[in-house]
């Protein structure tokens, strides 16, 4: 077996398993548990090893850009997604606090007192938090879909 191609994450690796397997190329994926490098090689035998090679290298693009990589799929940074969904858990969590909060103190008016201990007002803000991404997730959504 030689191997044929490196590749840093899982994803890209399995892709190109799979390009080569469709090719009818047996591969191999060698995930490095034992190199000090943490790449993850492809290997073939080595008499499929220069017609992998040419496979791979011609669908070196869509191996790259189909392997996890946000920014070359949707072409914003990962990290921001990720910043967006914690403010639209706060910013749910915070709404729901305050009309959770307004409404107990327009029931106390009628003698109807809920509960406002930590963990009453924590499962609040946990449940609006989740809530606002739901709702936040699916109006993203709909927009980028026009």
């Amino acid at each position: 077996m030689i191997t044929v191609a490196k590749y840093a994450s899982k994803e890209e690796a399995y892709i190109a398993k799979a390009l080569l397997e469709a090719a009818e190329i047996q591969a191999f994926i060698d995930d490095g548990t034992y190199s000090d490098t943490r790449m993850i090689d492809i290997r073939v035998p080595e008499s499929s090893a220069e017609r992998a090679r040419s496979i791979l290298a011609d669908q070196e693009e869509t191996i790259r850009s189909a392997g996890g990589n946000e920014e070359v799929l949707t072409g914003k940074p990962a990290k921001k997604r990720e910043f967006k969904d914690v403010l639209l858990f706060l910013k749910g969590g915070a709404l729901w606090i305050f009309g959770y909060v307004l409404i107990a103190l327009l029931l106390r008016v009628f003698g109807v007192i809920l509960p406002m201990n930590p963990l009453a007002l924590g499962f609040v803000f946990f449940v609006g938090g989740l809530i606002g991404i739901i709702f936040g997730a699916s109006s993203r959504r709909a927009v980028n879909s026009r």
